[in-house]
């Protein structure tokens, strides 16, 4: 005996409910051959008689009520498994990894996930805060839906939207003395070993880009400290200069902790950039924060 279909079961619960097989076809919206040939079907299919046909309508037969208890339990079991399917989507799409580089994770992501919690989304955000080419890799590898990098250079083979432009300055403490230089070259800045951010960094990578572009080099560095948060640290101590985001010091500067150094070239700006697998589309929640974040760029 082969199975039954579930159009077939629905027929036959159709029949049950309706009392006749014209009733039936017009609540299944179909004709009533159509209705016919499927209750035939299944009774050949089950080697039983399951509808007799009277005058007022047809109705089910002993055999044909126990099988359609059966099958009302098939479709309550259905409905579980259809409910059970939908939140999983939800969960899933509820859920959103996360990968951003240092100086964003640090100075814009906090105001991004407030904004976020405001909106009374119920979206989990995983944060993995990492250098610009460890977020490539994990958007690449799947393990991030969306990544947001700092360096100059876009990869190939993801979509991209740029979120905001932000500058790599020099630093110094107040009492450095290129602090009251009226300006320095940067021939100099090449020559002199500076707090650097590690090697994969967009910061490091754009001023290495901003000396190529003069054909120079970077000295090797005084020490490489993988957050501005400990390089703001040991520059205030004293201990030499830094190059780091213009974003991340932003306050120090006003509030002279930290002094800007003047440099005898263009500036070194690169773009804030979101990251996400273009061949695959963005899930709800993903799409969500992708705005979001691109509404309130660097914000205040």
């Amino acid at each position: 005996m082969s199975e039954p279909s579930l159009d077939e079961l629905r027929v036959l619960l159709a029949v049950q409910d309706a009392g006749s097989l014209t009733a039936a076809a017009e609540r299944l919206l179909v004709t009533q051959q159509a209705v016919s040939q499927r209750m035939r079907a299944l009774e050949r299919r089950l080697g039983l008689s399951l509808v007799e046909r009277r005058a007022r309508g047809t109705t089910l037969t002993t055999e044909g009520a126990v099988i359609a208890h059966a099958a009302r339990a098939v479709f309550d079991h259905l409905e579980v498994l259809t409910q059970t399917a939908e939140e999983l989507r939800e969960e899933r799409d509820a859920h959103l990894a996360v990968a951003a580089s240092m100086t964003i994770a640090e100075y814009l992501m906090p105001q991004w996930l407030i904004a976020d919690r405001q909106r009374a989304t119920r979206t989990r955000i995983e944060l993995t805060a990492v250098n610009s080419a460890a977020v490539i890799e994990r958007v690449r590898g799947g393990q991030a839906e969306v990544g947001f990098i700092e360096s100059p250079e876009i990869p190939a083979r993801l979509a991209s939207r740029t979120i905001a432009t932000d500058h790599v300055i020099i630093v110094v403490a107040p009492d450095h003395p290129w602090a009251v230089r009226r300006m320095v070259g940067l021939e100099e800045v090449a020559r002199t070993a500076l707090v650097l951010r590690e090697p994969g960094s967009g910061t490091r990578e754009t001023l290495e880009l901003a000396l190529e572009a003069r054909a120079l080099r970077l000295a090797p560095p005084a020490a490489e400290l993988s957050t501005t948060a400990a390089i703001r640290a040991v520059v205030m101590a004293g201990t030499g200069a830094a190059a780091v985001s213009e974003l991340a010091v932003r306050d120090d500067l006003a509030q002279g902790t930290l002094v800007r150094v003047a440099l005898d070239a263009p500036p070194m700006s690169r773009p804030l950039t979101a990251l996400w697998d273009g061949a695959r589309a963005l899930s709800p929640a993903a799409a969500a924060f992708l705005a979001l974040a691109s509404d309130h760029g660097i914000g205040h």
